[in-house]
């Protein structure tokens, strides 16, 4: 009888464990997502845009401005993808 219990408090763990590990991944995952961000490359070049997805290493940005030093913002058109190697660091602008 108590093993039967102790296997079923320890089955309830490991189940609670793996939810609050699925829970962690899904909300660390989507963090920026659908945020518009400002994206510093190590170069010194910046890009202005929503991060739209995250795909391996790489960020699908959208609605997209590259900003460079002494020279005016670029529009570009469709989906930009940036390594993450070449990404200094990812600001979110306004906050979430």
């Amino acid at each position: 009888m108590i093993e039967t219990v102790a296997f079923l408090v320890e089955g309830a763990l490991l189940l609670a464990g793996g939810a609050a590990w699925v829970a962690w991944r899904i909300r660390n995952d989507r963090l920026a997502l659908r945020a518009r961000v400002l994206v510093a490359l190590v170069d010194g070049k910046a890009m202005n845009g929503v991060l739209w997805a995250r795909r391996g290493r790489l960020l699908v940005l959208r609605n997209t401005t590259l900003i460079e030093p002494g020279a005016p913002p670029v529009d570009m058109d469709g989906d930009v993808l940036v390594d993450r190697d070449r990404v200094d660091f990812v600001q979110v602008a306004g906050g979430r």
